[in-house]
């Protein structure tokens, strides 16, 4: 029988799966598809406008909640240039970013 603290250690579920996605081409990942089984500890990402899904488990969903920007991050910077540059995509993403601010800004 484990211990008590060496069930705390061991890392979360499917995170060696998350890392192969991550590092193998493409073409392969369906090969290690997400884990059906709950993770334990979600790790979040936007799925649609109304639902953020766990990038580890098919478990994880959630309504979606707002994340703060950073305005200041080297990400936002990035983004902005581009828009600056006359890529229009990344000119809508920023409308949209704004705009999603300024909802959860009067919802709060």
């Amino acid at each position: 029988m484990k211990s008590y603290t060496q069930n705390m250690s061991k890392r979360p579920r499917y995170r060696w799966r998350t890392w192969l996605r991550g590092h193998l081409p493409w073409a392969w990942v369906d090969l290690f598809p997400k884990g059906t089984k709950d993770c334990g500890d979600h790790e979040w990402f936007r799925f649609d406008d109304n639902i953020d899904r766990c990038y580890h488990c098919e478990v994880g969903e959630r309504p979606h909640q707002h994340v703060p920007i950073d305005w200041d991050s080297d990400l936002w910077r990035q983004l902005t240039r581009l828009a600056d540059d006359g890529d229009e995509h990344y000119q809508q993403l920023i409308h949209q970013l704004r705009r999603e601010e300024r909802e959860a800004a009067k919802a709060a």
